[in-house]
């Protein structure tokens, strides 16, 4: 989980970092868009599936640790909501690339910045991470 959130942020940090803010064509960006969908999907999956396993796991060697249960259901809730934040940036991102010059830019500011909340909601949500 942890390897697939690095390289999550490996590739849209490479992304946001080449282009030149240059406009793609409507066709690549439906296709990148696409894509960025799959992925975002993908890692969601992925998050939810990884965060029943954690609490399946504190489940099974519990007896009356329920607090166990818990720590590993905010955490696995707190993994999906980064997850699902960090697919709906690339997603926009990918989106901006059908814009040009300062238009592109803001755009990707934006997201950014929709990130950067999401996360910090996140964190406030689930504090202990």
């Amino acid at each position: 989980m942890k390897m697939t959130l690095v390289v999550l942020a490996g590739l849209v940090s490479l992304g946001s970092l080449g282009g030149c803010n240059r406009a793609e064509s409507p066709s690549a960006t439906a296709t990148d868009v696409a894509e960025a969908r799959q992925d975002a999907a993908k890692y969601n999956a992925e998050a939810r599936s990884d965060a029943n396993k954690d609490v399946a796991k504190a489940q099974n060697g519990m007896g009356d640790q329920a607090q166990d249960v818990s720590k590993a259901e905010s955490k696995g809730s707190y993994d999906v909501v980064v997850t699902r934040a960090k697919g709906d940036h690339k997603v926009a991102v990918e989106k901006c690339e059908a814009l040009a010059g300062d238009q592109q830019k803001a755009c990707k500011s934006h997201a950014d910045a929709d990130l950067d909340q999401a996360i910090a909601n996140a964190k406030t949500a689930y504090p202990e991470h």
